[in-house]
């Protein structure tokens, strides 16, 4: 299996037609996909950051894509340079492309890192499976001779779509169903109802996403300053992806309206058989009807008549609890984890060696909780050790 460097948006641009081609292969991985990560890395690149897109081939046949870019950071006022995916911009639980087992992958991806490519100090894995790449852990990035720390990170929240609506409308909470019955009666008796409104068509989009942005700032994520509408960069990342899926028929934006007027409003993106709900707003003057928990209750309904066999509500921090909308009406749930790996010869050595007496004196080693204890509550450690 051989590597490459691609470093230069020209290279990246001509690797459209095999990078999808290789997307097709493989399970549903939408912010590793062509179009997700080329758009983020035309918005979000700084000044100083380098493409290092690695692409794994086995003869004239690409068979792994893992999108990288180099980032120049400070670590307690150390600079150094850190490998991250593209797909930290906006995205969620980047993985590597690749048609095969990819454990086998990672392995030649960490022995080039090793041994060929030594321009970087860090390996940052942001929201990465909790069990690894094939369920049998991490332990084999200390194969490559690096000091890793894993930590974990976001809870992924998703549905898988079988049975019917009513069978899953069984399976939820008491409470949840209840609440949710009572709510929709509620908006139900005003003058008018509400409806839903389901934009696919590469015409409309652009006037969809500015229904939406209003929606979103009229409410909490302004004042925040999150979201789809928070900057310039975001809106024209947002416009420019959005546009070029709506081509694909990948881009969806559901609106629930009473009057004529919008209360809540979500943007999804589709691969293949999963809908990933990617954004979510609605307005606060209709708060009491809680509108976003309806209109996502009509989407979830929506997708038990379509081939969709998932819905992949992205991932969810523990102080994101205003979020309940993915983890009561959730089905199912992946744990991920943040790695990041350090390479020994570099600058930020004493901050591993410093890093490992860390972990030795939490406990990490049996003859430490063995050592005499002081009045102080300090150990007295014997000289030699």
């Amino acid at each position: 299996m051989k590597i490459r460097v691609v470093d230069t948006d020209s290279e990246f641009d001509a690797l459209e037609e095999s990078w999808n081609r290789l997307s097709e292969k493989t399970a549903p991985n939408f912010f590793s996909s062509f179009d997700y990560v080329r758009t983020a890395w035309k918005h979000f690149r700084g000044p100083n950051d380098r493409l290092h897109i690695l692409v794994l081939s086995e003869g004239p046949s690409i068979v792994g894509i893992a999108p990288f870019y180099i980032e120049r950071c400070r670590i307690r006022r150390i600079p150094h340079r850190a490998i991250k995916w593209i797909a930290v911009w906006e995205g969620d639980r980047p993985r590597l492309l690749v048609d095969g087992n990819e454990e086998t992958f990672w392995d030649e991806i960490l022995r080039f890192l090793s041994k060929e490519y030594r321009s970087w100090e860090v390996l940052d894995l942001v929201e990465q499976p909790m069990n690894g790449p094939e369920g049998r852990g991490w332990s084999f990035l200390s194969r490559s001779g690096w000091f890793y720390e894993r930590v974990p990170d976001a809870v992924d929240y998703y549905i898988s779509i079988e049975g019917s609506w009513d069978d899953y409308l069984k399976g939820l909470d008491p409470v949840t169903l209840q609440n949710w019955r009572r709510r929709t009666r509620k908006l139900s008796s005003m003058t008018g109802g509400y409806s839903v409104e389901r934009i696919v068509e590469p015409g409309r989009i652009r006037e969809a996403l500015m229904r939406y942005i209003t929606l979103e700032q009229s409410g909490w994520k302004a004042k925040a300053k999150i979201g789809v509408g928070k900057d310039e960069r975001h809106r024209a990342f947002y416009e420019d992806l959005l546009v070029r899926l709506a081509e694909k028929g990948e881009a969806i934006f559901h609106f629930l309206t009473t009057k004529g007027e919008d209360i809540a409003g979500t943007i999804s993106f589709i691969q293949k058989d999963v809908l990933y709900a990617r954004h979510i707003a609605y307005s606060p003057a209709y708060a009491i009807y809680s509108p976003g928990i309806l209109l996502n209750a009509e989407i979830i309904r929506e997708n038990f008549g379509m081939l969709n066999k998932e819905v992949d509500f992205l991932g969810m921090r523990e102080d994101e609890s205003s979020q309940r909308h993915k983890s009561d009406w959730a089905k199912g749930q992946r744990e991920t984890v943040r790695l990041t790996a350090y390479r020994l010869c570099s600058r930020l050595l004493p901050l591993i060696i410093a890093k490992r007496l860390k972990r030795l004196l939490k406990g990490g080693s049996g003859w430490y909780r063995r050592l005499p204890v002081l009045r102080d509550g300090t150990r007295l450690i014997p000289r030699g050790n």
